[in-house]
């Protein structure tokens, strides 16, 4: 991370959500596995109800890093604060928490248990080539306030 401003994430992470929805539709439309045949009410109300938090939970980190005049983007820009308040008070990472609450409630309305069963990947890359390069960086930059934050708020819940 030596000479750059910037957390070395090299794949934005809501394409890291859509690719495997995408391949799961894919993989659907050649094998059918569906999550249910028999309740598709309660999933499309527990997709609406994930879809619903996901957004609520994505617009008001956005409004935090806004609000803090800092980049929402983990690739390529420099970021100017740590941003604590809203979701960032319970989350290190409510944008992805977001994008995961909105991936589960898509997988839900499709009734597509390819897509469920991609989830847990999608969270490790995450997980992996996204949040730890962010932590790492920031602890670079920051050092005490952003490892202070660590130790106070969780990565995911």
């Amino acid at each position: 991370m030596k000479n750059r401003d910037h957390a070395g994430v090299f794949v934005p992470p809501p394409l890291i959500f859509v690719t495997p929805i995408l391949a799961a539709v894919v993989l659907q439309s050649r094998s059918p596995w569906r999550i249910t045949d028999v309740y598709e009410m309660v999933l499309v109300f527990g997709g609406v109800t994930a879809i619903g938090t996901g957004m609520a939970i994505g617009f008001a980190s956005v409004y935090g890093f806004q609000k803090a005049n800092t980049t929402i983007l983990p690739a390529g820009r420099p970021t100017t604060a740590i941003v604590q308040r809203g979701p960032y008070r319970f989350t290190r990472n409510p944008m992805y928490l977001g994008m995961a609450c909105a991936y589960l409630g898509l997988s839900l309305l499709l009734n597509n248990l390819w897509a469920l069963v991609l989830l847990p990947v999608v969270l490790g890359v995450v997980d992996l080539g996204v949040i730890r390069r962010e932590e790492a960086y920031l602890t670079a930059k920051f050092g005490t306030p952003y490892r202070n934050y660590l130790g106070r708020v969780r990565r995911w819940l």
